[in-house]
């Protein structure tokens, strides 16, 4: 939890260490890991569109099935209604079971907007097979290359560590100065961290 030992020390607090230790053991107590409620969340919102589908798909049967008891529709037609209705709601189970899979992958991915980086996938190509999506990490994988911006980048990558204590961004620009770095779009800087990795 280094990043409660920086507010700590921030704020000027002494016994650091001793201190984030005993926050640590009893922070789990009262609150969940984000992963972790995140997955109760996807799960809880899953269930409840399971059920309200569910109780249109029966309201709509019976209403059907009043038809077919006032002899309104034939009972041919009765159960081929019913079969359309009973396919119709598991596809939409299906659909929002896959939309929430795939929006929770994207937010584990550290998408910066799930929205954003959803519109530059090809939803057709992914496909749920159980707890599994097909298709999702090669996307995922190539998108981060190619627009990098819309992820979370890792500050620990250009710490400064290995250049010995100098500039940490002293090889990062071919020669560019911090100033004109800190000018460029994040698009810019991005295909300049890419160039400069090849």
């Amino acid at each position: 939890m280094e990043w409660l030992k920086k507010i700590l020390n921030d704020a000027g607090i002494e016994n650091v260490d001793d201190l984030e230790s005993k926050i640590s053991k009893e922070l789990p107590k009262y609150f969940k890991p984000a992963k972790e409620f995140n997955e109760v969340s996807e799960k809880l919102k899953n269930a409840n569109t399971e059920i309200e589908t569910l109780k249109t798909s029966q309201k709509n049967i019976q209403t059907e099935y009043e038809n077919f008891k006032k002899g309104a529709i034939s009972q041919t037609d009765y159960e081929a209604k019913q079969k359309e209705i009973e396919k119709n709601a598991k596809d939409e189970i299906e659909k929002v079971k896959l939309d929430s899979k795939i929006d929770f992958a994207i937010v584990n991915a550290k998408a910066k907007n799930v929205k954003s980086v959803k519109a530059n996938l090809n939803l057709d190509n992914i496909k749920l097979d159980g707890d599994k999506l097909l298709g999702f990490d090669d996307q995922i994988e190539a998108l981060k290359k190619s627009d990098a911006y819309l992820f979370e980048i890792d500050n620990a990558i250009n710490n400064g560590v290995e250049n010995n204590g100098g500039n940490p961004r002293k090889n990062e620009g071919n020669g560019l100065s911090d100033d004109d770095l800190d000018k460029l779009s994040d698009e810019e800087y991005f295909a300049l961290q890419e160039k400069n990795n090849k």
